[in-house]
């Protein structure tokens, strides 16, 4: 699948994809769940991403390991 402007979380997910996004400046991760009403029918493009913790810039990624992911996320949720 190639992303081209016009590609929303909800293609991406179709085509075993997903986002995670980094915050710049303290680390915290978050995968975003393509399947959300709310995010299934916009755009990639042009979308930006700000950390729940600390406010500044998320850094997006593109990966298939959507699992991987949730299983860090959790991890890093016990550490606290």
């Amino acid at each position: 699948m190639l992303a081209n402007p016009l590609t929303t979380f909800g293609d991406l997910l179709r085509g075993g994809l997903a986002v995670e996004v980094t915050c710049s400046n303290c680390g915290h991760r978050r995968a975003i769940d393509g399947q959300s009403p709310r995010l299934r029918d916009r755009r990639i493009a042009g979308a930006r991403f700000r950390c729940e913790q600390c406010g500044s810039v998320g850094l997006p990624t593109l990966g298939r390991a959507v699992r991987k992911w949730v299983k860090r996320a959790s991890a890093h949720e016990r550490r606290g």
